[in-house]
């Protein structure tokens, strides 16, 4: 499964630093009679212009090995980092590879370090600071640059049991105090590396099976957050799926995690990408959104994350679709946009993935800590469309969503939404951006073709052979 990623560079919410990207990644070129196949994985990055318009893409290859897991921040001096990491490999014999660059030159990019045992993390404050994660023998290696840096530092160390490391992730807060979380031997742990040079204790914090999907957020004022869905694989039985969400006394003590959810789970979406989101808005406020099995139909709820366990939740998807969450983005204007796909349920119960639509809405908090939603909106009609991401832009408050479209040639496309009625950055790097209301979305435009870059992962292959 091929994921784009998307990220505007920016020093706050409001103050964009750079041009964003769109990244992705081809599989790997033919080789020789077509019964072999390229190590090398070939990563597009696409430039979104002033207008969010995505200018033409250049190709980066990364290390052999590296693969199709893509995760992407805005870093400093008004770059962006690239995680590519093995999505394939579950062992110690994946690869990953960081990137950094400026999206405007994206062929001038710069490899900074390779890990080779996933899963790795890659994370950003709203300063611009960036932190990145890997999992070496029995340790996790963090590694930190400040918005004032120009690489990521010496790596710190917290040490780890024996057993294999199913999901990882960091968060920072604005002094550059990281919080690591991850899955191990049955349960998800939490340290916290603060700037001072002190390393919290290690702490369990609550139960999971392998490769939940892990989020985290660590608030300027010492108290954090861990959200996870752990699904359980019974053999001869459907999946079952529960949900958590454990809060912290400062320090961050983590304190015993609250189940918001269990159900059943026969398209296993606690696994998938995106299906749950933590994300701090501008505002400093969290907002929480997942998705959950009920009566029947998968639906995507949101709620604050202090009351979620607490409170009635929102509900975003239509209640009579079968709907997954995709994506959660925090936006410059105290909002947050989710993106979410919706198909169709075949006659054997498997969701028709020929037949899947994208659909967004811009969610805030109201008195009282209300979330409230604009109408949903269909970003792409019913089609082949898979792995959607979105992202902000602090420049315009537009929201650029980017999916992958199976069709022959597989291609990259991407929609754009206006932003708030007369939002305005701290420092403009457009002029003339049309200003909206609502999450109307203005177009919906081919980037590239995935064509292109098994060309580039070709000629890498035989400049190799020339070599070899």
């Amino acid at each position: 499964m091929v994921r784009p990623a998307i990220a505007f560079p920016s020093k706050g919410p409001t103050t964009p630093t750079g041009p964003g990207a769109i990244a992705w990644a081809s599989a790997p070129a033919p080789c020789r009679s077509g019964s072999q196949r390229s190590d090398r994985w070939a990563l597009a990055i696409a430039a979104v212009g002033p207008a969010d318009r995505a200018r033409s893409a250049s190709t980066q290859p990364p290390e052999p090995g590296a693969s199709v897991g893509l995760t992407a921040v805005g870093a400093s001096y008004g770059r962006v980092a690239l995680l590519a990491t093995n999505a394939t490999h579950t062992s110690a014999d994946g690869a990953s590879v960081l990137l950094q660059g400026s999206a405007a030159h994206p062929r001038d990019w710069l490899r900074s370090m390779v890990g080779s045992r996933p899963p790795t993390a890659l994370a950003r404050a709203y300063l611009g600071d960036a932190a990145f994660a890997t999992v070496a023998p029995a340790v996790i290696e963090v590694r930190v640059e400040r918005n004032f840096q120009h690489d990521f530092g010496r790596a710190r160390s917290i040490p780890i049991g024996a057993g294999r490391v199913t999901s990882l992730t960091v968060a920072l807060d604005y002094r550059a105090d990281v919080l690591v979380a991850w899955q191990q031997d049955g349960a998800i742990y939490a340290s916290t590396l603060h700037a001072s040079g002190h390393n919290d204790p290690t702490q369990r914090v609550g139960p999971s099976d392998p490769g939940p999907q892990l989020q985290a957020v660590l608030s300027d004022n010492g108290h954090g957050m861990i959200a996870w869905s752990s699904t359980e694989a019974r053999e001869r039985a459907t999946p079952m799926t529960r949900l958590y969400l454990s809060l912290s006394a400062v320090g961050p003590r983590f304190k015993a995690p609250r189940m918001l959810a269990v159900f059943a789970d026969p398209q296993q979406v606690g696994h998938r990408p995106g299906s749950l989101a933590l994300e701090r808005l501008s505002t400093e406020n969290v907002m929480l959104a997942w998705t959950v099995a009920e009566h029947g139909h998968y639906l995507v709820r949101a709620a604050p994350a202090v009351f979620a366990a607490s409170r009635p939740t929102t509900l975003l998807s239509d209640p009579h679709t079968q709907a997954i969450l995709a994506d959660l983005a925090p936006g410059p204007a105290r909002e947050t946009i989710a993106l979410w796909s919706s198909a169709p349920q075949l006659a054997s119960g498997a969701l028709d993935m020929r037949h899947v639509e994208l659909w967004t809405a811009r969610l805030s908090f109201r008195p009282h800590d209300r979330v409230v939603s604009t109408r949903p909106e269909m970003i792409a009609a019913a089609g082949p469309n898979t792995a959607p991401v979105v992202a902000v832009d602090p420049a315009s408050d537009h929201a650029v969503a980017a999916w992958l479209t199976l069709t022959s040639p597989r291609r990259i496309e991407y929609a754009v939404s206006v932003g708030a009625v007369g939002y305005h950055p701290h420092t403009p790097v457009a002029t003339n951006v049309p200003m909206g209301g609502g999450t109307h979305w203005l177009r919906i435009v081919l980037a590239v073709t995935a064509a292109m870059i098994l060309v580039a992962a070709a000629r890498s292959l035989r400049r190799r052979r020339r070599k070899a």
